[in-house]
C-alpha cells in the first residue's frame, strides 16, 4: 500500500476549472486517498443574480464536499488539514493544475529534506520590502533541482501533523498572506520550505501545467496588495521568521 495523501480543493469564483482539476488530481501516479472540496458561497453578480455552487461535474462522486452558504475565506482549508485521514496533505488553489507526477515529486523530498513542498517558490530580496526574486521557482522559472525558498504557494504538500503549527501564533490578516504565515510557523519547528524540480522538458513533475490560469480579474494578485503583503512580512519577521537572503 502506498502513502495516504489527502487532497483539499477550494472553489469560489472559478468553478469552471473544477472538473479538470479533479481529473488531474485523480490521475496522479500516486493516487490520493481522499479528495475534499471546500466550496465557499460565490458572490452575487452585479448585485442581482446569486451564483450557485457547481456540484455536478465529472468524478463528483469521488469527492467529499463541504458546501458553505458563506464565504469563509482562505484560512479554513489549513484548519481542515488536521482532520484529514492521510499521512500527507496537499492543498490546491483553484487555478492550479498538477502534472501527473506532482505527488510523486513531492514525496521524494518532503521527508528526506523535512520540507513542505509547493508549486511556486519565492525568495524575498529584503526584510523591509516585499520584493521577490524573478523569475520565481516552479513553473515560472523551471528550476532543474530542488530549491529552498522563503515561501511556497498555489499548492502546499506537507505531513498532516504539521498542520497544527499554523496556529502557533495568530495570522496578522485572515484574508491574505496565509502562505507566508504557514511557512513562518513551520520554520519554528525546523521544517524547511522547498520548490521541487520543475524541469523545462518534463511537465509531468510540475505542480501546475497551466500556471497562467490565475491571472484573471478574480485573482488576489490582480489587485495591488503590496501594502498588506509588507505588513504580513514585517509581522512574521518580528515574530522570528528568518529569510533566505542572497
Amino acid at each position: 500500500m502506498g502513502p495516504k495523501i489527502s487532497v483539499i480543493l477550494t472553489a469560489w469564483q472559478r468553478p469552471q476549472h473544477l472538473e479538470e482539476q479533479v481529473e488531474r488530481v485523480l490521475s496522479q501516479t500516486v493516487p490520493p486517498h481522499e479528495v475534499v472540496l471546500w466550496y465557499n458561497q460565490p458572490p452575487k453578480v452585479m448585485g442581482l443574480i446569486e451564483q450557485k455552487q457547481n456540484l455536478k461535474f465529472r468524478n463528483a462522486d469521488k469527492v467529499k464536499k463541504i458546501v458553505c452558504d458563506h464565504n469563509f475565506g482562505i484560512i479554513p482549508r489549513f484548519a481542515l488539514a488536521s482532520a484529514m485521514e492521510g499521512e500527507y496533505v496537499c492543498i490546491f488553489d483553484d487555478d492550479t493544475m498538477p502534472g501527473e507526477r506532482w505527488f510523486e515529486n513531492c514525496l521524494r523530498y518532503v521527508d528526506q529534506e523535512k520540507a513542505m513542498c509547493g508549486t511556486i517558490g519565492l525568495r524575498f530580496l529584503s526584510k523591509t520590502e516585499p520584493k521577490t526574486q524573478v523569475p520565481r521557482m516552479g513553473w515560472d522559472g523551471c528550476n532543474e533541482d530542488i530549491e529552498f525558498v522563503d515561501l511556497v504557494g498555489h499548492s502546499w504538500f506537507f505531513r498532516r501533523e504539521w498542520a497544527r503549527y499554523f496556529w502557533d501564533i495568530e495570522p496578522s490578516i485572515r484574508s491574505f498572506g496565509e502562505d507566508i504565515h504557514f511557512c513562518a510557523m513551520l520554520q519554528r519547528h525546523g521544517i524547511r520550505v522547498a520548490c521541487p524540480p520543475h524541469p523545462q522538458h518534463d511537465k509531468s513533475l510540475w505542480g501546475s501545467v497551466k500556471g497562467k490560469l490565475g491571472v484573471d480579474k478574480v485573482a488576489i494578485s490582480s489587485k495591488d496588495r503590496s501594502k498588506e503583503y509588507g505588513e504580513v512580512l514585517r509581522y512574521e519577521i518580528e515574530n522570528g521568521f528568518r529569510l533566505v537572503l542572497p
